[in-house]
């Protein structure tokens, strides 16, 4: 988990980026784009465990079958691209809205252990994640003949949704049902970094000397802060703590320059 110390750094290091635009950067474009890709989730505590006291210690752990999920990313991004020459690259400043199409799933079972007593599984569990994110966003592109690389990178506020909390018994046995988790969105400090390559080009008929429309493909790794549920209410009141949730995405994307 970044300290706070960690997170002053990195915005530092976006604002100094922000502000480092070349004064030979005299002209320039707005720009729209719109993104389509898989966003490959991570969460930081795959065994997430409570105890408490009932007459004797008792220890709930939560394990996942796996902490990695999968969904659809859509974003749209706009702002103003500064023009490079050469090796000087073009410096895009703008602003990124990225949401996932659908939700990453989320499944484990609940084992039960008593102080001095064999741990018991009692449930299988599930539940759902759903993530956006508004991101202040800068973007280095080198435009090296018909094909350029570009770097990026990002700093914003996440909502992280955790919903869905069910559970259903392993075996007949009855036991205490409890309420489920309450569901809960997590607000965070977010950033994110990226790569890629992009082709620039002009529709047929374009009077334009300059390219104005980009493919690109591209990579990017993002940083969504920490994620929790709620408690189960006042007869379990402790939250289960999902921790770290961090993706890794693979896109294409489409810019038009103005």
């Amino acid at each position: 988990m970044p300290t706070f110390g960690g997170k002053k750094r990195v915005c530092y290091f976006l604002l100094g980026l922000f502000f480092s635009i070349p004064a030979v950067a005299a002209s320039g474009h707005m720009y729209i784009g719109s993104s389509l890709g898989a966003s490959f989730a991570k969460l930081g505590n795959s065994y997430p465990q409570i105890a408490y006291l009932s007459g004797a210690t008792i220890t709930d752990a939560y394990p996942l079958n796996s902490n990695r999920a999968s969904t659809p990313v859509f974003s749209v991004n706009g702002g103003y691209e500064f023009t490079g020459a050469n090796w000087q690259p073009a410096i895009a400043l703008g602003l990124g809205v990225y949401t996932n199409l659908a939700d990453y799933g989320y499944n484990g079972q609940l084992i039960e252990t008593a102080q001095g007593d064999p741990s018991s599984t009692l449930y299988n569990y599930s539940y759902r994640i759903n993530s956006s994110r508004v991101m202040a966003e800068i973007q280095f592109t080198w435009m090296l003949w018909k094909l350029s690389p570009f770097i990026n990178f990002g700093a914003g506020t996440a909502r992280n949704s955790l919903t869905g909390y069910t559970e259903t018994p392993v075996t007949s046995t009855g036991f205490v049902a409890l309420p489920p988790f309450q569901s809960q969105t997590n607000v965070n400090f977010a950033y994110q970094a990226g790569l890629g390559v992009s082709a620039a080009f002009n529709f047929a008929g374009s009077v334009s000397d300059f390219p104005k429309e980009r493919i690109s493909v591209g990579y990017r790794y993002v940083n969504l802060g920490t994620t929790a549920f709620g408690t189960r209410g006042s007869v379990y009141p402790y939250q289960l703590n999902t921790g770290l949730f961090k993706t890794n995405d693979l896109y294409l994307s489409y810019t038009h320059l103005f």
